[in-house]
């Protein structure tokens, strides 16, 4: 995968950054380029995929001081090439984007990261003032990890990069365990490592070598989102359509293999249409069960845009789960459960089919969703009410419902679980107060896109990016200050966002989307006769019956992976661990084995993709 990996004041950094680089080299296209101080305290390294930043790093200033590296891509880059036209050759088309960041670090020092749009992360190491200095872009789309240990700070794209600092100790956060096996995912900047952090977003941190110090500030949060609450509903409609048409265009134009991982959803088909207004080359993949909606629906919109679409099944036994849990837990590191690696059976092949994917990660959520579109969070009571229905949602309703409070009672030991039980609530308590303080009817939402989008569904792009590169049209920085700058009530129900496809792409919006296998049309004859058409067949069991599941995880585990999730639960390892309750633990197994409750697999897959990830990484 793609990123930066550094190690200062820890001793020989180049024999700790080479033993990191071998750690994190899975694939014989991993690409990566070192730079080592004369005097081995700071070693530094890019690496690559091979598609982006494939020109010689680190790049270095005329003065020699300067010692710069980057993972990623500016989306403005000609734009800040015009606001340092009088540095040197600057304007010529031909300056890298690492070449770029230099000259925007000369200029504007740690403030450049203001003036930079795209996903990104930039190092730069000056050697007269022994100081190094991170940045990333405004939505940590490049996810880093740091620790500071006896005076060294140690930094990489994977918390494993990190632990290979020879002196780095490995002590489980057991809060960051009490939130897995509530939330499904961590929250906050929170690794299972203590001491272990993500790198927080929108953020500038600088290490002082002389004097062993770290500051970490953050140069973007939510509060810089404008006010535009007197736009009206037809003015959204247009300012986004347009937006969001130049973010696709923008993205997509520069390269010859674009692709768009599609679904029978709103978010990927939004893109496949705009892209298909400029482009008539390009391709889509959808991967899924034969008879699910995502495939059918897909394969009707690919058609109607015109790409070269491409299948990959997800067999039934789920034996694919078992050939790929190991390389999921590689690439996200438990971060990601292994209930959702839907995909990463088509990667192989797509890497030699395209060069980015056009992501719609999470567009819903940006374009307006009834999660986060509603009364509650809204028109806020106060935060206890906001805390309370949070802790609903992430815990039962974002991901497969999780453990209750009285199954989480029972899974540890009790001597552990003096030490667990309620720190999830009062960590997500904590990780909320900080969004309480911006505007009170985006503060729920605001949280959810930092611990949910950006901390959970985000791991499908780091999996992603370990064989192609990922673009994001839905975070273009101008639709978001946009979309978050509205009244919330306007972007209700996707109403807005199924306006823009009725508007843009009319073809699309008279193709049905999985959620109900409605039209997304807006045109109240045609939505509401297909709707009825829908109700009416349904109820006569005229229409066939497709799957809303692409992968049916819940039953590859009471039939093909049974063997494999009891060999994990039922090990001497797990239960010698003395965290949970190997009883327990067999209860929940037979419960769902039983196959009389729904969903019971959003509290035993935590546990299978923990004792995983203790393996790999603890012991």
């Amino acid at each position: 995968m793609s990123g930066l990996l550094g190690h200062v004041n820890v001793g020989n950094a180049s024999d700790s950054i080479s033993t990191a680089i071998a750690a994190m080299k899975l694939f014989s296209w991993q690409t990566h380029q070192t730079w080592i101080s004369d005097d081995q305290r700071v070693g530094l390294a890019q690496l690559g995929i091979g598609i982006l930043n494939t020109e010689p790093q680190p790049v270095i200033s005329a003065d020699g001081n300067l010692v710069l590296l980057m993972c990623g891509e500016f989306y403005n880059a000609a734009h800040v090439r015009s606001q340092l036209k009088n540095l040197r050759d600057v304007a010529s088309p031909t300056i890298t984007q690492a070449e770029l960041a230099l000259y925007a670090f000369e200029t504007w020092g740690q403030e450049c990261a203001r003036y930079l749009e795209g996903p990104f992360f930039i190092a730069v190491y000056e050697k007269r003032e022994q100081r190094l200095t991170l940045l990333n872009d405004r939505f940590g789309l490049y996810p880093h990890y740091y620790c500071l240990h006896d005076g060294g700070l140690i930094f990489a794209p994977q918390v494993k990069g990190v632990l290979c600092a020879f002196s780095i100790p490995r002590k489980l956060d057991v809060t960051a365990l009490a939130e897995y096996m509530r939330f499904q995912q961590l929250l906050g900047d929170k690794t299972f490592h203590e001491g272990i952090f993500r790198f927080p977003y929108g953020s500038s941190g600088v290490f002082d070598l002389r004097a062993g110090t770290w500051t970490l500030r953050r140069y973007w949060d939510w509060d810089q989102i404008p006010d535009n609450s007197h736009i009206t509903f037809d003015e959204a409609v247009s300012a986004t359509g347009h937006l969001f048409e130049q973010a696709v265009h923008k993205l997509s134009a520069d390269t010859e293999k674009p692709g768009v991982f599609l679904s029978g959803g709103l978010d990927s088909r939004a893109i496949a249409g705009m892209m298909a207004r400029h482009t008539s080359s390009f391709v889509t993949a959808t991967f899924g069960t034969r008879e699910c909606r995502d495939v059918y629906y897909a394969e009707r919109i690919a058609a109607a845009v015109g790409s070269r679409h491409l299948w990959f099944d997800l067999p039934e036994d789920g034996h694919w789960v078992k050939d790929n849990a190991d390389l999921h837990l590689k690439l996200t590191e438990g971060f990601h459960s292994w209930i959702h690696m839907h995909g990463i059976t088509m990667l192989p092949v797509l890497r030699g089919v395209i060069d980015f994917n056009l992501s719609g990660w999470d567009g819903g959520t940006v374009m307006g969703h009834i999660d986060h579109i509603n009364p509650i969070f809204n028109n806020p009571v106060d935060f206890p009410t906001i805390l309370a229905e949070n802790f609903k949602r992430f815990n039962q309703v974002y991901t497969w419902p999780g453990l209750t409070e009285a199954e989480e009672r029972l899974l540890y030991q009790p001597a552990f679980g003096k030490k667990v039980w309620g720190l999830a609530f009062e960590s997500m308590r904590e990780e909320l107060k900080r969004f309480w303080q911006f505007k009170r009817d985006y503060a729920a939402e605001y949280f959810y896109i930092v611990n949910h989008c950006w901390r959970h569904t985000g791991n499908m792009i780091v999996f992603t990016r370990g064989f192609v590169e990922a673009r994001f049209p839905f975070w273009d920085y101008a639709l978001i200050d946009f979309l978050y700058s509205l009244r919330p009530e306007i972007r209700r129900d996707q109403l807005m966002f199924r306006h823009i496809i009725t508007r843009w792409m009319p073809r699309l919006a008279l193709i049905p989307y999985d959620k109900n296998e409605h039209l997304p049309t807006v045109r109240p004859l045609v939505h509401n006769l297909q709707a009825l058409t829908v109700r009416t067949r349904r109820r006569l069991r005229l229409m066939s019956r497709r799957s809303t599941l692409y992968a049916d995880y819940e039953n590859y585990l009471r039939r093909g992976l049974r063997d494999w999730a009891e060999g994990i639960l039922y090990s001497t390892s797990f239960a010698e661990r003395g965290i949970f309750d190997p009883d327990y633990v067999r209860s929940l197994m037979t419960r769902h084995l039983d196959g009389r409750e729904m969903w019971t697999i959003g509290k035993i897959a935590p546990l299978i993709t923990f004792e995983m990830m203790m393996r790999e990484y603890f012991d």
